[in-house]
C-alpha cells in the first residue's frame, strides 16, 4: 500500500513589491494626516458646513490639493498591495479572492471620496472668491458643496469606502494568522485591530457619534500602522500560504477529480 500523498507545498518567499506597496500606502497615509491636520485643521472641517469650509480650502487651497493627492496615492497603491497579499499569503480560494474584491473596491471608494478635493472643489472655491457673485450665488456654491461633501465624502468614501476596507482589513489580518513565516502575536494584534475598527467606524460614522468617530479613527491609524509593519515584514522574512492537509483516499490514492 502506498504512503499518504501530499499536496505540493509553495516555497517561503520574500515579497518586496506587495511589502514595498503597503508600507508605501502607510506612509503616504501618515503624511496625508500630517499636511491636513496642520494646514486644514482636518478631519474636523469635514463636519463643518460649506460657508465655513470654503474660506478654509481657500486659505491653504495649495497645502490641500497636495495633501489629498497624498491620500489618493496612498488608496491607489493598496489595489496591487491587496492582489500580491493574497498571492503570497494565500492559495488563491474563492473566500480569499473575495476578500481582496473587498479591499480593491474599498481603496476605489476611498478614491472617488479623495479626489473631489484636487478636482471638484477648487471650481467652488473660485466661485465662492468671485466678486461679482451675489448672495444668492454664494448661497449656491455653498449649498452644492455641502451635496458633494455629503455624497462623495460621506457618503462613498467614509461610509462604502470604510465599510469595505473593513471587511478587507479583517481578511488580511486572518491571512496572516494563517500563513507561514510571519509571527502569531503580530497577526493576533492584527486581528484586534481590525475587528475593532471594523464595527467603529461603521457605527460612529452612522449615528455620528464624536466619542465613537474619535476613537475609531485612532483605531484606523493604529491599523494603518500595523499594515505599514506588515509590509516591512513581508519585504524583509520568507513567507508562504499555510500548508493543507493531505488530501488521500484508504488506498492511499487522491480521490477522483483531485489535482494532481
Amino acid at each position: 500500500m502506498s504512503g499518504p500523498v501530499t499536496r505540493h507545498l509553495p516555497a517561503a518567499r520574500r515579497l518586496p513589491v506587495t511589502g514595498g506597496l503597503l508600507a508605501a500606502s502607510g506612509v503616504l497615509s501618515l503624511v496625508g494626516y500630517a499636511i491636513l491636520g496642520t494646514q486644514f485643521g482636518w478631519p474636523a472641517v469635514l463636519d463643518e458646513p460649506g460657508t465655513s469650509a470654503l474660506d478654509a480650502f481657500v486659505e491653504a487651497e495649495q497645502w490641500v490639493r497636495a495633501g489629498f493627492y497624498v491620500f489618493l496615492l496612498s488608496s491607489l497603491v493598496l489595489i496591487p498591495a491587496a492582489v500580491g497579499v493574497q498571492d503570497g499569503l494565500t492559495r488563491g480560494q474563492t473566500a480569499a479572492r473575495a476578500i481582496t474584491a473587498f479591499g480593491v473596491l474599498g481603496a476605489f471608494a476611498q478614491m472617488l471620496g479623495w479626489v473631489r478635493w484636487p478636482i471638484t472643489v477648487p471650481g467652488l472655491a473660485d466661485r465662492w472668491t468671485d466678486p461679482a457673485a451675489g448672495e444668492a450665488d454664494l448661497a449656491a456654491t455653498a449649498a452644492v458643496y455641502d451635496l458633494v461633501n455629503g455624497y462623495a465624502g460621506g457618503a462613498l468614501g467614509e461610509h462604502l469606502g470604510w465599510l469595505l476596507q473593513g471587511i478587507w482589513a479583517v481578511g488580511v489580518s486572518l491571512f496572516v494568522l494563517r500563513a507561514r513565516g510571519l509571527p502569531r502575536w503580530f497577526a493576533v494584534v492584527g486581528v484586534a485591530l481590525s475587528v475593532a475598527w471594523a464595527v467603529l467606524v461603521p457605527v460612529a460614522t452612522a449615528f455620528g457619534q464624536p466619542t465613537l468617530e474619535f476613537w475609531s479613527l485612532n483605531v484606523y491609524t493604529a491599523w494603518y500602522l500595523w499594515l505599514l509593519a506588515l509590509g516591512v515584514l513581508l519585504a524583509l522574512r520568507r513567507v508562504g500560504p499555510p500548508a493543507e492537509a493531505p488530501s488521500t483516499t484508504r488506498s492511499g490514492r487522491r480521490p477522483a477529480g483531485t489535482p494532481a
